[in-house]
């Protein structure tokens, strides 16, 4: 997983870049605002860690700029302000730690907020990604009278702007679908299945070469389940990118954001 760290002192920065290099993540430094946004709007990060008082452009900026950008996959973000900062700010951060915070401390939420399902940033453009799923299952022609449709379109609303999730199991993305609806899981795997079945025999060929490639044959090159997740999480990035049409621990997927976790 990718991490941009910016904050205030370039002391702290290598640091928490040493710490969170030894857990397995990618540390990169942003020396101030500017560059922060600037990386932030070229790159793609799964973590960033946030000064409110960073030079030529603070944190609250960088935050409110980056949530205009609507980006396809937003990061999760650790945002370092003191409590009465950011009282009277918007919270567009998922998790919120004071300044003073060692370190030490930071690594280790830091590596708890990579777990979170749904990055604060995306579920707050839900209705954009909505858009952009719906588009894409009317393009291939899943039929709508299928309650599978409804699973595919939940499940793919959470992948398409927050990749970690492609990491977890079937089995795991299927009970949280399953809590969703109120169902279970199986029923969840069953009515996705017959769903996906249903576009590579009666769905838009048209649809299928375009996303899925030419090759695939529609009476035999059906997807698994997972297979077809994927890809469409992938096309839905690419060719909707979400931003022209529309990252505590916690281990269910929602839709509706938490509130700001505090240490």
């Amino acid at each position: 997983m990718r991490l941009l760290i910016a904050v205030l002192s370039p002391g702290t920065a290598r640091r928490i870049a040493a710490g969170m290099e030894i857990r397995g993540f990618d540390a990169l430094i942003a020396p101030n605002g500017t560059q922060a946004l600037k990386l932030l709007s070229r790159e793609r990060f799964d973590l960033l860690i946030l000064h409110a008082c960073l030079p030529e452009l603070d944190g609250f900026e960088v935050l409110e700029s980056l949530a205009a950008l609507h980006h396809p996959c937003p990061p999760r973000v650790l945002f370092l302000c003191e409590p009465e900062l950011c009282a009277s700010r918007p919270a567009l951060a998922d998790a919120v730690a004071p300044i003073c915070a060692t370190p030490e401390k930071l690594c280790a939420l830091l590596e708890t907020l990579a777990q979170k399902p749904l990055p604060k940033l995306a579920a707050a453009q839900a209705p954009r990604t909505a858009q952009a799923v719906d588009t894409f299952l009317s393009a291939i022609s899943m039929d709508r009278r299928y309650k599978g449709r409804a699973y595919a379109a939940w499940l793919l609303e959470h992948l398409a702007p927050s990749p970690v999730l492609e990491e977890r199991s079937m089995g795991q993305l299927y009970r949280s679908c399953a809590r969703a609806f109120g169902t279970t899981p199986t029923a969840v795997e069953r009515c996705l299945r017959v769903a996906v079945e249903s576009v590579f025999t009666q769905g838009s060929i048209r649809g299928i070469e375009r996303f899925f490639g030419a090759t695939v044959d529609p009476e035999r090159g059906k997807p698994t389940n997972r297979a077809f997740l994927l890809q469409a999480s992938q096309q839905i990035r690419l060719d909707h990118s979400l931003a022209d049409t529309r990252s505590p621990n916690s281990s269910e997927m929602h839709h509706s954001p938490a509130a700001p976790t505090r240490v």
